[in-house]
C-alpha cells in the first residue's frame, strides 16, 4: 500500500499529537516501512527462481535428472520466501516509527499505538549474528506494551534499527530507573524473570551475592553472565530471552555496584 503525501502529511501530524497527549517529550527521529527494501529483495529473488526453474528443466530434459536436486532445493527455498513475501509483505507498507524520549508512537496496519517507557515491559529479543568474534549483523526486535495494555512487537518491519534499537534501551532504562530505585530503597525485591535483586544483593533462586562482591556482568551471545568474588565460574547465566526489562537491569546492576565501590563515610 502506497500512501499521498497527503496521506502520509496526515498521519505524521496524529502521530505528533498523540505524542503530546501523552507526554513523550523530545522528539528522537522518525523511521519509515522496510517494506520498498524487502520489495527489492523479493525482486532478486523471483529472478533467482526464475534462472533456477530453466536449469531445473535443462536437468530433467537429459539423462542427468538427479542433477536437479540441487538447484530444485534452491528453487523451493525461493519459492517459500516468494509465498512469504505475497502474503505478509504487503500489510506493512503503510508503517512508520517515530521515537521520543519518554517512547514510541507507531502507524501499523492503519491504527496509530503508543508506548511510554515507564509503563512498559521491554522483552529484548534482538538477534546479534557473528563469526569468529566478529559480529556480521544485528537484527533489532523488542516486545513492548502500548498504552492499552496490548502487546506489540517492535523490530524489522522498520528501517534504522541500527539507532533505534540502541535508543530504545537507553531510554527505556532512563524512564523506569528511578521509580525502580524508589522501590528498591523502599524495601522491596524487584524481579527479572529468573533474576532478582534487591538493594543489597542479587540472585536467582537460592544462589546470590551482596553487590559488593558482584565482580562483573556482561551481555554477550544473548546471554547475561555475572560473576562474583570468590566463586570459580559463574554466579548467573541467563538467556537474555528469558529476562524483562534487560535495560533496566543493567542500569540497576551499574548503579548498586558502582555505590557498593565507594568508600564508607567516616
Amino acid at each position: 500500500m502506497v500512501r499521498t503525501d497527503v496521506e502520509q502529511d496526515g498521519c505524521e501530524r496524529r502521530m505528533r499529537e498523540a505524542a503530546a497527549r501523552e507526554g513523550l517529550g523530545a522528539h528522537r527521529g522518525g523511521h519509515a516501512s522496510s517494506a520498498p527494501a524487502r520489495d527489492r529483495g523479493a525482486l532478486r529473488a523471483g529472478i533467482l527462481a526464475a534462472v533456477l526453474t530453466v536449469a531445473v528443466a535443462a536437468a530433467l530434459a537429459t539423462d542427468h535428472g538427479a542433477l536437479a536436486i540441487v538447484p530444485g532445493l534452491s528453487l523451493a527455498l525461493c519459492g517459500v520466501a516468494l509465498l512469504g513475501h505475497l502474503v505478509f509483505g504487503g500489510r506493512t507498507g503503510d508503517a512508520r516509527l517515530e521515537q521520543y524520549e519518554g517512547g514510541l508512537v507507531l502507524h501499523h496496519k492503519g491504527r496509530i499505538r503508543v508506548v511510554r517507557y515507564a509503563d512498559t515491559e521491554v522483552l529484548d529479543n534482538t538477534v546479534r549474528r557473528s563469526r569468529y568474534g566478529r559480529t556480521l549483523s544485528v537484527t533489532y526486535s523488542f516486545g513492548l506494551t502500548d498504552t492499552e495494555g496490548r502487546d506489540l512487537v517492535v523490530g524489522s518491519v522498520f528501517t534504522g534499527g541500527e539507532t533505534w534499537g540502541p535508543l530504545l534501551r537507553l531510554d527505556s532504562a532512563r524512564a523506569q530507573l528511578p521509580g525502580a530505585l524508589a522501590r528498591l530503597g523502599a524495601g522491596e525485591r524487584l524481579d527479572f524473570g529468573l533474576m532478582w535483586l534487591t538493594a543489597v544483593e542479587l540472585g536467582s533462586g537460592r544462589a546470590c551475592a551482596p553487590w559488593h562482591r558482584i565482580q562483573e556482568v556482561v551481555v554477550q551471545e544473548g546471554t547475561i553472565t555475572i560473576r562474583a568474588e570468590g566463586r570459580r565460574g559463574p554466579l548467573l547465566a541467563v538467556p537474555t530471552r528469558l529476562t524483562p526489562d534487560v535495560p533496566l537491569f543493567l542500569a540497576l546492576t551499574e548503579t548498586f555496584r558502582a555505590q557498593s565501590a565507594r568508600p564508607a563515610p567516616r
